[in-house]
């Protein structure tokens, strides 16, 4: 049986992002991962079937610690002797694609989920870049996760081909999971404990808190539109990162301060959120294709995005949800209020959202087109 590594620069890529895959993956291949050291290393293993190696790998640029993180991923390579490498993320990437190519691994596969350097200016702008490059110069071969980020990577980075899983994402969507199955008493129950009444209109968004993500506009869209509507709620679920792209300190503070604003932090089970949201929010400047989008449609939930790669895939607009401009607070602002005001359009949106999401990005589908993949490389 040939043998894959994984890896990912943190373990909660593999609980959220990439959950089930290295199970799926076992049946035809051994099937190990790689990530940073962490207390649930033990329940990725024990959920997926297979070993995790711990290995530290930082998200920001610290060279020390990523040449020591190199040594170490080419000696447990190089003792592996795997048949394919396959990495996530920027760091676990350009580390994984090096330390393979160090180690002679015949197939070593990047997946581009996402680009920082698209939001980057300057000399941070030209380091990523740089490091974007390097990475796929180690790699055989270059997957990402949209149609748009791919367009993206040839018209700037690389002429070599990218290959487009199925219909796009990195892993699909479990469509059972989510599914919504809460009655309407759970889903009640779920909104008082939250201080959310019955008749209030949810607005959630799932990700991280920060700059890029679109929280500023949010937030200064939400601010004037619950004037207006003040059965409005607005849900965040997700951590800040103040050390690497903070909001602006006055809208931290509205979200500390307000009551219509609800800040929640990570949850590994977003499920309950989503039971309660009328309209998925997701303002961001940049994506792949984000995971949150389809998850918040399987479930049967209106979407309004920003109109970038990645979300105008998922959303068509008008049929699936709502596209919005990007960094724009007025367009956003307008998106959330004509689906607070036009009912009809909103039910016909509720009402066909889950089936359409189903036929492009149903998980079973994306890991036969992934182990397909992997047949035609090896």
């Amino acid at each position: 049986m040939k043998k894959i590594l994984i890896l990912a620069t943190v373990p909660m890529s593999l609980t959220t992002l990439l959950k089930g895959q290295a199970k799926y993956l076992s049946g035809f291949y051994e099937v190990k991962l790689i990530t940073s050291n962490s207390y649930i290393n033990s329940r990725i293993a024990e959920f997926e079937g297979v070993e995790v190696k711990a290995i530290d790998m930082s998200r920001k640029i610290t060279p020390l610690q990523d040449l020591r993180a190199l040594y170490r991923l080419y000696r447990f390579i190089l003792n592996e002797n795997p048949d394919i490498v396959y990495t996530f993320t920027p760091k676990a990437g350009l580390l994984g694609m090096m330390a393979s190519f160090l180690s002679r691994v015949p197939v070593r596969i990047h997946n581009v989920v996402g680009l920082p350097l698209m939001e980057a200016s300057g000399k941070k702008f030209i380091l990523l870049k740089f490091i974007e490059r390097l990475t796929y110069f180690f790699s055989t071969n270059i997957f990402c996760n949209s149609f748009g980020l791919k367009e993206y990577i040839n018209s700037n980075l690389t002429s070599l081909p990218i290959t487009v899983i199925g219909q796009g994402s990195i892993n699909g969507v479990d469509t059972e999971y989510f599914k919504n199955k809460y009655s309407k008493e759970e889903g009640l129950k779920i909104r008082g404990k939250y201080n959310i009444l019955k008749d209030d209109f949810v607005i959630t968004f799932i990700g991280r808190i920060v700059k890029d993500k679109g929280i500023n506009e949010l937030v200064e869209s939400f601010i004037n539109l619950v004037k207006k509507y003040p059965n409005l709620k607005l849900l965040l679920v997700g951590d800040y990162e103040e050390d690497l792209n903070p909001i602006d300190k006055k809208n931290k503070k509205f979200i500390d301060e307000l009551d219509s604003i609800i800040a929640i932090g990570f949850k590994n089970d977003i499920r309950e959120f989503l039971a309660i949201t009328d309209l998925f929010t997701l303002p961001s400047y940049r994506e792949g294709l984000p995971n949150s989008l389809i998850e918040a449609g399987s479930f049967g939930i209106p979407l309004l995005a920003t109109d970038i790669n990645g979300c105008n895939e998922i959303i068509e607009n008008n049929e699936t949800g709502i596209l919005v401009k990007k960094k724009d607070a007025k367009s956003l602002k307008d998106g959330i209020e004509k689906l607070i005001v036009d009912k009809r359009l909103y039910s016909y949106i509720r009402d066909n959202v889950r089936d359409k999401i189903i036929k492009k990005y149903d998980q079973n589908y994306f890991w036969k087109e992934l182990k397909n993949e992997f047949k035609k490389v090896t």
